[in-house]
């Protein structure tokens, strides 16, 4: 039996003489084979703080080749836009192959809830895209299980930002990228074979970035710039480890443990923007081709590098 069906959920903001604005709520539940969902809702405001609900949009699609949005984020499938009060939650669960999902949100600029995006997906042929722009406590979800995953989050201008992406299979890539964002950065789990992870962020503002993955083809890179409480953990078990971590700003940390086989660690951080002390990498591998070089230049300094194992090489530049 073959379910082929399209859903355009358009929401807008519905105002009382009390100017009350209404809750936007929309759900969605697909089965089969070549669904497609949108969802798009524009700004529920109100004059009176605290008392909308905001928008809520919810997707479900089981089965094959379904689409909440364009293939590979052409455009989004959850559009949420200046939702104010009550903030704004965005939540597709995807089961099955050839799935894509994309959510965006943007100018929901919240004082009383959080803008939340949450995209889940099983099977094959995965592709999840997430992108907040100019939100307050934005928090953006990826969890994905099988073969060939891909998944992309981007959180510009926002603030109380939280990114929480976990990839489950074969064959992951994952990219990150926060700019003028800041406080809590992302924190990102890979479990499985090709394993590889991109995380930029800007101005930051809290500590940034925790990366954990096991099994084969390990790579990681992240890049912070301006910083305050700038840190960077690391850890990959198994096979191709390679991790470069580079920061400028604060008070920096960098600590990458890498577990076997072919081994590879670089951290460079830069000089504080302030008079604080900045500094620390911690560099620990065990197992094979080992290579580590750290390069601090300013203030604090301070650099522990720990290699067990094989063709060990360690080049520490402190200025």
């Amino acid at each position: 039996m073959r379910t082929a069906l399209s859903a355009i959920a358009i929401g807008t903001s519905l105002a009382c003489a009390c100017h009350l604005a209404s809750a936007q709520t929309v759900t969605v539940t697909q089965e089969g084979y070549g669904n497609t969902s949108l969802a798009e809702q524009v700004g529920a405001t109100t004059s009176i703080p605290n008392l909308t609900l905001g928008a809520t949009a919810t997707i479900t699609q089981v089965g094959y080749s379904n689409h909440v949005g364009g293939p590979g984020a052409s455009s989004s499938g959850i559009f949420q836009r200046n939702n104010r009060e009550g903030g704004a939650l965005a939540v597709v669960d995807q089961n099955g192959s050839g799935n894509n999902a994309s959510i965006t949100q943007d100018g929901t600029v919240s004082f009383s809830g959080a803008v939340t995006g949450s995209i889940t997906q099983r099977g094959a042929l995965n592709d999840a895209t997430i992108r907040q722009l100019i939100a307050t406590t934005s928090i953006a979800t990826v969890e994905q299980n099988g073969i060939a995953n891909l998944a992309r989050l981007e959180q510009l201008g926002s603030g109380d930002t939280r990114i929480q992406a976990t990839q489950n299979g074969i064959a992951n890539r994952l990219a990150v990228r926060q700019i003028d964002s800041g406080l809590a950065g992302p924190h990102i789990t890979q479990n499985g074979d090709g394993n590889t992870v991109s995380v930029l962020l800007d101005n930051m503002g809290g500590a940034g970035t925790n990366i954990v993955q096991t099994g084969l083809l390990n790579s990681a890179s992240t890049v912070q710039t301006d910083g305050i409480a700038s840190t960077i953990t690391i850890t990959q078990l198994g096979w191709g480890n390679r991790a470069e971590a580079r920061q400028t700003g604060d008070d920096h940390v960098a600590t990458i443990n890498q577990d076997g086989i072919n081994n590879f660690a670089s951290v460079t951080q830069n000089r504080p923007l302030d008079s604080g002390l900045g500094n620390t990498a911690l560099i620990a591998q065990l197992g094979y081709s080992n290579s580590a070089t750290v390069r601090q230049y300013g203030l604090g300094y301070v650099a522990n590098v720990n290699q067990a194992g094989s063709a060990n090489w360690t080049s520490i530049y402190q200025h």
